[in-house]
């Protein structure tokens, strides 16, 4: 071979291996598919490919070719719309939404540089068109005119889950929880401070926020609201709605929180009006009617920002499940006011008690000490609540996901409203109670009050005595609730379930979420 043959050889050589080296964007076909919608061929400006057996196309020819208008929500979030049909959709998420309702797109949108894609068959499956694979000619056929998407109807129930600030510190953080198992989340607490409502716990809370913020982007449905107060940060509600100068300001810095943080509203939680809280907390007999002012004056001010934000925001109140708090409350004008009431329809017995009683017991039961006319069970309550002017629909029934021992107590009735002189009382999550190996363990005995509709264990070597709740006995409170037309159900707390998340599946599942 002489030079020049050899030079040329050599440049050759050179062109082809730079060629070959060339990248072509990730997953991308080297002979381009072919897309095809009743019989005519879309035109893309970068090629369609196939990823894992997963046909992807760029989003926006596929969109419009189908009639369908994309707007861009945010960096990651999307939406296809027409006529009645609006899908939002979001970037490496398989989690969307048709016409406001929870939908799977699977495997999910994915970016390619600037350009996003949509996996063919997920899209056009769920909009009704037919989708055919030839092979011989690597094209993909849509076919049809398409349907108004078939999306399962959602549940009228609400679920409602408090997390508390402390999960991050006792390592149970937000991303364990099965929130999509919820339609609303309240993360417990803020703090009231010179009257206005201010972070708990700064650096606990602003890690929580980021990790709140990431569990709304999986679960577009959730929403997310900030319980201001609880039983140890109420002190501050007495002075904070005294005046209409102090709800004013109260309620601003409300607004002002939800806005900086993310939340899609506000869930106060006073621990009491008027009497029965911590014995430190200011109450007055006013309270009675200035919890009714200060709701009025959040709400007016919730309803400024709405217009302003172009959003909906929700207010709630937990509230009390004994008699005096019916009667230091005015019930029927607050049902006016809140979206709903988070009944805490438990504690009914505990450590303040010197006799073992049953936490959260449905029905009265006619062995106990006070026999049927007990108020101590969750049926006295929703009577109370419904004879004070409140509708069912706006109670949401407390569920708790822990449980109350009392120990040397005497083994008459298996424990059950026995004197019980031991020095320990303590409250256990139901992982606690299962990681113990209580739970028919250990010498502990479940027994079941048919009555009461509650279950509890029984040492009788030690005389521990334990109340708590189970998959049982809130099969029977879903029924309830169900059976007296009530909003749904709310948990006190989300991280007290065990792994398998064992009550939280059983009162979803229930409830149809």
């Amino acid at each position: 071979m002489n030079k020049a043959a050899a030079r040329a050889f050599l440049m050759l050589l050179i062109i082809t291996v730079s060629l070959c080296s060339m990248p072509l964007p990730v997953g991308h076909a080297a002979s381009p598919l072919q897309i095809t919608y009743n019989g005519q061929r879309i035109a893309f400006a970068v090629n369609p490919f196939i990823r894992n057996g997963t046909t992807y196309v760029q989003a926006r020819p596929v969109a419009e070719t189908l009639g369908f208008r994309i707007d861009w929500l945010d960096r990651t979030r999307l939406s296809l719309t027409k006529s009645d049909t609006t899908i939002v959709l979001e970037v490496d998420r398989t989690s969307a939404t048709v016409n406001g309702k929870p939908a799977t797109i699977s495997p999910a949108p994915l970016k390619d540089g600037a350009t996003l894609f949509l996996p063919l068959r997920a899209i056009a499956q769920l909009l009704g068109y037919t989708v055919a694979w030839d092979q011989a000619r690597n094209t993909v056929a849509l076919t049809g005119n398409g349907q108004k998407p078939s999306i399962p109807a959602e549940s009228p129930y609400k679920i409602v889950g408090y997390y508390p600030s402390w999960g991050l510190s006792l390592k149970h953080p937000l991303t364990e929880q099965q929130v999509s198992k919820l339609s609303h989340l309240n993360y417990a607490f803020a703090n009231v401070s010179g009257g206005q409502v201010v972070l708990g716990d700064p650096a606990t809370d602003v890690e929580n926020f980021k990790q709140l913020k990431n569990a709304k982007i999986a679960n577009p449905n959730l929403r997310t609201l900030i319980s201001v107060g609880g039983w140890g940060w109420s002190g501050g509600f007495s002075d904070a709605s005294y005046s209409a100068s102090a709800r004013s300001k109260f309620a601003a810095s409300a607004v002002a929180f939800i806005r900086k943080y993310g939340f899609d509203g506000v869930d106060l939680d006073w621990e009491f009006p008027v009497a029965d809280g911590m014995s430190t907390n200011t109450m007055r007999p006013d309270d009675k009617h200035n919890f009714t002012l200060l709701l009025q004056e959040i709400r007016k001010q919730l309803d400024s920002a709405e217009k302003l934000d172009g959003r909906g925001y929700l207010l709630t109140i937990a509230a009390g499940a004994f008699p005096s708090y019916v009667n230091n409350v005015e019930l029927a004008a607050l049902s006016g006011i809140v979206d709903w009431m988070n009944l805490m329809t438990y504690d009914f017995h505990g450590d303040w008690d010197h006799a073992s009683g049953l936490l959260a017991s449905l029905y009265a039961d006619s062995k106990s000490p006070r026999g049927q006319q007990a108020t101590d069970n969750i049926n006295a309550v929703i009577d109370l609540y419904v004879k004070a002017g409140v509708p069912a629909k706006k109670l949401v029934l407390g569920i708790p996901f822990y449980g109350r021992s009392w120990t040397s107590c005497d083994a008459t009735n298996n424990g059950l409203y026995q004197a019980c002189d031991g020095p320990t009382r303590k409250m256990y999550g139901y992982d606690d109670l299962k990681q113990q190996g209580w739970i028919n363990g250990n010498g502990f005995v479940r027994y079941w009050n048919s009555e009461a509709k509650a279950p509890y264990l029984y040492k009788k070597t030690t005389g521990t005595f334990v109340s708590y709740e189970d998959a049982e006995s809130i099969g029977y409170k879903t029924d309830y609730l169900k059976a007296r037309g009530l909003g749904g159900a709310m948990v006190w707390e989300l991280t007290q379930d065990d792994g398998n998340n064992t009550l939280l599946n059983k009162l979803s599942g229930d409830l149809g979420r």
